[in-house]
């Protein structure tokens, strides 16, 4: 898209097991801002999915602009290819250096039609984004891996009108940041994801999109396309539904895999990865499930390490026709802790095994009638 003018227009082993879920949860990282922003203005003034993208895109290092000044004598360069400067400006061929770093196009095609009409009568200009920088994107709150992202731009198919750029690239949807950042975590609230973006005049505009409603209804239009800086913000769901948890984990904007320790007696014990839907009862079989000798089949703990540093841990009945839910058989996250116990029996036979070794066979009834009594 170019725009053309005159002149006169003007983002234990259990313990073992919590310190080993540090390292397999997700790093946190929220960078500090380092300029004030200007209050946002009311959604009314501004809409995201209705705006066309060049126009409200703010030139910086790195774009590369094609610019095609009429009436150019014949005896200067015919470049017309340029890219930006690390400090924001353009050599051009007789008008020579030209700010433009932060402006959008239109204002872009302004300042360079105003600075050749210092060097030349009635000048025509005309300048389209050629190829864009890599956008820079902040993610917060829950994703797999919050700071920020480098979103290059992609390919586009000509059935996507109104989104590409000339080269064929199409500018990054929401769903394809998340996904570049891990994806979300099961505790994102996605109905109320927050789009924050600076325009031009330094205000900030912010938008909330819903996901969930583009899952059910494949309305496009909250699949928003991003622009450079633009900030979002996954905040954490109130109440987590795990029917909605595993549905959500099918999406691409969701982890490809989760990873998880699964201790005790089982079959292959210590780390799995497992599918980001995945359950209790998914977790324990891709362990090669229970140790059917030892284990204790009608109980498992559950060992989470939450986001904000603390850990949980809960007993929970185990079912193996139980449906997705919290209580019985919940959503696994990334670095749960799943430990399977020891049966009754188990312990009992491993406390006396334990007492036999040491002491030998005789002399220790009392100790085997003692241990069996802690058990009872």
């Amino acid at each position: 898209m170019g725009y053309r003018r005159l002149p006169h227009l003007q983002k234990g082993a259990l313990g073992l097991a919590i310190a080993s879920g540090l390292t397999l949860g997700a790093a946190l990282f929220m960078p500090t801002p380092t300029a004030a922003q200007a209050p946002p203005v009311g959604l009314t003034a501004y809409n995201f999915t209705a705006v066309d993208p060049l126009k409200d895109y703010l030139l910086g290092a790195g774009d590369v602009l094609f610019i095609e000044v009429v009436n150019l004598p014949s005896t200067v360069t015919s470049q017309k290819e340029f890219t930006v400067n690390l400090d924001g400006s353009i050599a051009l061929p007789l008008a020579g250096r030209v700010i433009v770093g932060g402006l959008t196009l239109p204002q872009a095609e302004q300042v360079i039609l105003n600075a050749y009409s210092k060097v030349m009568r009635f000048p025509a200009v005309t300048v389209t984004l050629q190829t864009p920088r890599p956008m820079k994107i902040l993610l917060a709150g829950e994703v797999s891996r919050p700071g920020t992202y480098v979103v290059p731009f992609t390919s586009v198919s000509a059935s996507a009108p109104g989104i590409g750029l000339s080269g064929g690239l199409t500018w990054p949807r929401l769903s394809q940041v998340l996904a570049q950042s891990g994806g979300i975590t099961q505790e994102a609230d996605i109905r109320n994801i927050e789009v924050r973006r600076q325009l031009a005049n330094g205000q900030t505009v912010v938008t909330k999109i819903n996901l969930w409603e583009m899952i059910q209804s494949g309305d496009a239009n909250q699949d928003i396309t991003l622009r450079s800086e633009d900030v979002i913000v996954v905040p954490k769901a109130k109440e987590v539904n795990a029917a909605e948890a595993i549905r959500v984990a099918s999406t691409t904007f969701s982890p490809e895999k989760i990873r998880i320790q699964v201790l005790g007696e089982v079959l292959r014990p210590g780390i799995v990865e497992v599918p980001p839907n995945a359950t209790l009862t998914q977790g324990i079989g891709a362990a090669g499930g229970f140790n059917i000798q030892r284990a204790n089949r009608s109980r498992v703990t559950l060992v989470r390490l939450n986001r904000d540093g603390t850990v949980s841990r809960r007993r929970i009945p185990f079912s193996l026709a139980a449906q997705p839910n919290a209580n019985d058989n919940p959503v696994l996250q990334e670095g749960d802790v799943i430990v399977v116990e020891r049966s009754g029996v188990t312990q009992v036979g491993d406390a006396i095994g334990n007492a036999l070794r040491p002491l030998g066979a005789l002399g220790t009834l009392g100790l085997i009638f003692n241990l069996i009594n802690q058990f009872d």
